[in-house]
């Protein structure tokens, strides 16, 4: 007989109750140890390159990993990763601006970067929500530049040197869902930086292309190459987000 909160317990019960401990202990560490394994490797096939167990699993991959747990390897699962930086770059423009761009093209000057700034606060400091940010951005660039050029919504091409004029085609509204996103945030930064005489903006995509391996030590300048996607009427329902100023240009 033992007492245990001042309750006596007799030694048989108690082995009983440390038994059934032991018992519930295990069924925890091996449905944690189930899971773990499930999880791993419903996530390996989720990012695995599509494959005939893919296509049948994708509805149940969807609804767990892809909903709870979404992941981007496409650095590791893809054996040519991504040769090139891209940058949304934008050029506010008044009403006077608009109608000497239609005589006399886009200005060379004035253009914002607005994706890298959030790439350098996030490498200050990766807790925040600065990547997330960035993401949709650059989620939006890379999916426009996916598309097969005979169904991308091309509008112009703004070709290098700057003072070759650019022409290009304009809308009303993008017709282009990732150009809309884009716009979204064009739009915002005009708010952020006070640039509220701004009824139009023009939208270009910056690729800066890498050098090749094998023109690591030569002078050969690196590859860039713009593309306008043209020039739009700013989105005045959009907010106010607070985070650009008009010194990170």
């Amino acid at each position: 007989m033992r007492h245990i909160n001042g309750v006596s317990i007799s030694w048989k019960e108690g082995d009983r109750l440390k038994a059934v401990r032991v018992w519930i202990v295990n069924v925890v560490r091996i449905a944690t140890l189930l899971w773990l394994v499930t999880h791993f490797i419903l996530t390996m096939i989720y990012v695995y390159p599509d494959n005939t167990v893919k296509a049948q699993l994708q509805p149940f991959l969807d609804a767990t990993i892809g909903t709870y747990f979404s992941q981007g390897w496409a650095l590791f699962a893809n054996p040519e990763p991504d040769n090139a930086d891209v940058v949304l770059l934008v050029r506010p423009l008044s009403n006077d601006e608009y109608s000497i761009v239609q005589t006399k093209g886009l200005p060379s000057d004035g253009w914002y970067d607005i994706s890298s700034p959030l790439w350098t606060k996030l490498q200050h400091n990766r807790f925040s929500a600065y990547g997330k940010l960035s993401r949709a951005v650059s989620k939006a660039i890379y999916s426009y530049l996916a598309e097969p050029p005979d169904q991308r919504t091309i509008y112009a091409s703004f070709k290098e040197p700057k003072n070759q004029k650019a022409v290009y085609t304009y809308h009303d509204t993008p017709q282009d869902p990732q150009v809309q996103l884009m716009l979204t945030g064009a739009s915002a930064f005009c708010k952020d930086i006070g640039q509220n005489n701004a009824s139009y903006v023009a939208l270009m995509v910056r690729q800066i292309f890498s050098k090749p391996w094998s023109e690591r030590a030569t002078s050969k300048p690196q590859v860039v190459k713009s593309t306008l996607l043209g020039v739009y009427p700013v989105d005045k329902s959009v907010e106010n987000i607070h985070l650009y100023q008009i010194g990170e240009r």
